[in-house]
Order: structure tokens, then C-alpha cells, then sequence
């Protein structure tokens, strides 16, 4: 790795587990002292964290974490599910017996760990990208990669927030994937498709409903607008409010 890879690699794994928070300021003399880089190597990583839409630069203000809105998500969602929809046709008849077997084992760890697997960990991706992944869909896989990374970040705080609540979504998820896996096995390409959408329009839905609620209980914006400022001519004075 460059140094420039090294701090984008290290602070997109921080966005994800939520170590660094939305709406956060990646100051980049901080950052090059932490990681005894130069300034040029920092906003080299600054830009490939923003080409994966995981912070924000605003002009004359810095570079901030930045905040996934509901309507984002929304999309998300709705592009992964367009995507995988797509490339669960074209490699469903090219599933080999050895991508089933695969998909069972990593099924069999996810129950080892649910929590860790699940949420933190890349055994849940590794088995949705058999269903997908393949030599000639490079474009869609690079899609659906920078969509998990984003919305990993959102269920870290999910099960942070909201452990019971995520556990029981577990279960469900689980029982999607056997589901899944069980229609693959038996060639049944119409079943597979209903699994898997209901299995995506599931996590939408509890995710947004999440962030609805965190935005209720939230006044103040992550990202701080400019306050602004009143001028006075030289020898006026200041007029309170009675």
C-alpha cells in the first residue's frame, strides 16, 4: 500500500464501525500527524473516501464524515436490489455445485457468530456475492460494493442502538438465506427472485424506519451550517432584544 491507501483504508474501516461519527471533521493536518504522512498524501485518501461517498468536502470548510439522508438510502436500496436482481439471472443457470456448497458453509459461520458475521463482518457479503459476483459483471459488483460500505456504517449504529430489535431481524434474514439457497439448489429461478427481494425490501425498511426515528430525536444537523453574522458601522451600538 501507498501511504495515501494505507489512511484511506484505515478510515473507511473507522467510518464503517462507526468509530468515526456522520457529520465528523477529517482535519488533514490531524491526520497527516497521526499517521506521519504528508498533506498531499492525506488528500489523496480524503478524495478516494469521497468517491466512495463515504465523506463530504465543502468549500471553504473542510472535509466532514458524511451523512447518508433517508432518500439516499431509499435509492441504495433500490439500485442493490435492480443489480442483484439482474446478475441473480444471468448466473443463475452457472452456479456450480461448488458455489452451493460454499454458500452453505458461509451460512453455517454466519450462525456461529450471527451478530459478528452479520453485521461487522464479510461473510454476509461473501454469500450474497455468489449469487452475483462473476468475472463479466466487474461494473455491477463495484456497484454493489460501495453500496454495502455505505450502508454497513448504518447497521453498525442499528445494532448499537437497537440490539433486541436487530437479533430478531437476524432470525428473519436467516431463514431468507436458507430460503435462498434452497431455491438455487432446486433450480427455481422465480422463487429465488421473490427471496431476494423480500430479503432486500426487509432491510430497507427497517433501516429507514431506524433512521426516521433517529431524525425525529434529532434537531440539530450533522453537518453545522455557517451561523450568520450581523456587521455594525464603527461607533453604533448593539441593540437588545427587550
Amino acid at each position: 500500500m501507498t501511504a495515501s491507501e494505507f489512511v484511506a483504508e484505515t478510515l473507511r474501516r473507522e467510518i464503517l464501525r462507526g468509530e468515526l461519527a456522520p457529520g465528523q471533521p477529517l482535519l488533514q493536518d490531524h491526520i497527516a500527524a497521526r499517521f506521519d504522512v504528508s498533506q498531499s498524501s492525506v488528500r489523496e485518501a480524503l478524495r478516494r473516501l469521497e468517491s466512495l461517498a463515504l465523506v463530504v468536502s465543502i468549500r471553504n470548510r473542510g472535509t466532514f464524515v458524511a451523512t447518508l439522508t433517508i432518500d439516499q438510502v431509499e435509492e441504495m436500496y433500490e439500485i442493490r436490489l435492480a443489480v442483484e436482481l439482474l446478475a441473480l439471472r444471468h448466473k443463475f443457470v452457472k452456479l456450480s455445485r461448488e458455489d452451493l456448497n460454499e454458500a452453505e458453509d458461509l451460512l453455517d459461520d454466519m450462525e456461529k457468530d450471527p451478530e459478528t458475521a452479520f453485521f461487522l463482518g464479510d461473510t454476509h457479503k461473501k454469500f450474497h456475492a455468489i449469487f452475483y459476483d462473476g468475472a463479466d459483471r466487474k461494473l455491477g459488483k463495484d456497484i454493489l460494493q460501495n453500496i454495502y460500505g455505505n450502508l454497513t456504517r448504518l447497521w453498525v449504529d442499528f445494532i448499537r442502538k437497537k440490539p433486541s430489535l436487530a437479533r430478531g431481524y437476524e432470525e428473519e434474514s436467516r431463514r431468507q438465506h436458507h430460503d435462498l439457497l434452497r431455491a438455487a439448489k432446486s433450480q427455481d429461478l422465480g422463487a429465488a427472485e421473490a427471496v431476494l427481494t423480500q430479503h432486500i425490501n426487509h432491510a430497507r425498511d427497517l433501516l429507514v424506519s431506524h433512521l426516521r426515528l433517529d431524525l425525529d430525536r434529532a434537531p440539530e444537523p450533522a453537518v453545522p451550517t455557517p451561523t450568520a453574522k450581523t456587521t455594525r458601522r464603527p461607533g453604533q451600538r448593539r441593540v437588545r432584544g427587550r
